[in-house]
């Protein structure tokens, strides 16, 4: 506005200018057309020429807006789609955090057509149909957002196998997944979409197997990684028992690290028949870092030497005066070394801690192998009681 009055007063002035030198001037314009020629006073034709540039500019004005109308009126309509189909996106975004996803899918469809990034619509489309259950829709939303934008596939990809994974289809997912095995160190969230489809298979071999990948992966949650290596290892040695000292050779310090795998290893080797490694193991953790239940599992070990063995239990019951599975322990160490009384005092000792069903039932097959049937069946009696209890 300030831009068109300043050009105004400057052509103003100009034009005042103009005419006030002409009339100090005596003298005529001359002007020929053909064999005609015009006279005009100077005065005049200066007035004149003022008077018909304007005419001339807003004359070749319209003709320039004549033939630009098609172009000026397709403008305008896109303008008003792509302003109507923000303000659907913008619409279907607000009912999508209402949790109303029938009406929430219906305006972000509608915005798609019109939108600049109608990627975007179809990917918050997807998610919405997802919400309600719909997932032959999700999955077409989904196929026309990858068409929409071919370079974003890859992130359609791990958004697909994460909605894959919500519908516990981890098959599915992973075949979205499969162009991306190699982002699983790069990339936190295909890692975590990776191990959670191998855990709703407990395929253990296949997510034990990406852990060293897992170990390394940038921003992967510390607490994530501890319980995928948990899973993975608790899986495989539940499953592969017969393997159980391969398992402890790849993954040993994974093992050690944790109270509740060492006590599943040591389980594990002990079913495979694998005591003296099983022997060893619980020894070295329990000197190192006390486990009341690896306790509980060093009594189960079948020793060469239950004499030598149990005079390292005892001195753990120094330090460990309360602990009523190490005692029980020690009874069933005393029982191997064939040393009844003092297995009969551990039992005891172990029940004056914490009355256990197992330690009842050790100590009446103690009772009943020294032919004394009485206190074996107290002691029967008692464990089932508190077995009924429990359950």
């Amino acid at each position: 506005m300030i831009r068109a009055l300043f050009v105004f007063l400057f052509f103003l002035a100009l034009f005042t200018v103009s005419v006030f030198f002409a009339m100090q001037q005596t003298g005529f314009a001359s002007l020929r057309f053909g064999d005609t020629e015009y006279t005009v006073n100077l005065v005049n034709f200066v007035i004149g020429i003022f008077i018909l540039l304007p005419l001339l500019y807003i004359f070749f004005k319209l003709v320039g807006l004549l033939f630009n109308a098609p172009k000026l009126i397709h403008d305008k309509m896109s303008s008003r789609r792509h302003n109507k189909a923000l303000k659907d996106t913008q619409h279907g975004l607000t009912k999508f955090i209402q949790g109303d996803w029938v009406q929430s899918e219906k305006l972000l469809l509608r915005g798609a057509e019109n939108s600049k990034a109608s990627a975007i619509n179809y990917i918050w489309a997807a998610c919405a149909a997802h919400q309600r259950g719909d997932f032959t829709e999700r999955d077409a939303h989904l196929a026309a957002a990858k068409n929409a934008n071919p370079d974003e596939t890859a992130t359609l990809d791990v958004l697909q196998a994460e909605m894959l994974l919500e519908q516990n289809m981890p098959e599915q997912a992973l075949a979205s997944l499969s162009k991306h095995s190699d982002a699983i160190r790069s990339n936190s969230k295909i890692a975590t979409l990776f191990s959670t489809a191998y855990e709703q298979l407990q395929d253990w071999d296949r997510l034990a197997s990406i852990i060293p990948q897992l170990k390394n992966a940038k921003n992967l949650d510390a607490q994530h990684y501890s319980h995928i290596v948990k899973q993975a290892l608790k899986g495989l040695l539940k499953t592969q028992q017969n393997n159980a000292d391969e398992i402890g050779t790849k993954h040993k310090d994974a093992l050690l690290a944790d109270g509740e795998l060492t006590v599943e290893y040591v389980s594990a080797l002990r079913q495979q028949g694998k005591h003296e490694l099983a022997e060893s193991i619980s020894s070295t953790s329990l000197n190192t870092n006390w486990n009341s239940k690896l306790a509980h599992q060093y009594g189960l070990i079948e020793f060469k030497d239950a004499g030598a063995v149990l005079s390292k239990a005892e001195k753990w019951a120094e330090q460990h005066t309360d602990d009523e599975n190490l005692y029980l322990s020690l009874g069933r160490i005393c029982k191997q070394a064939q040393l009844w009384g003092k297995a009969k005092a551990y039992f005891e000792s172990s029940l004056s801690r914490k009355p256990l069903a197992e330690t009842y039932a050790e100590l009446s097959s103690l009772h009943e192998q020294l032919d004394e049937h009485d206190d074996a069946h107290r002691c029967a009696k008692k464990g089932l009681q508190l077995a009924t209890n429990k359950l």
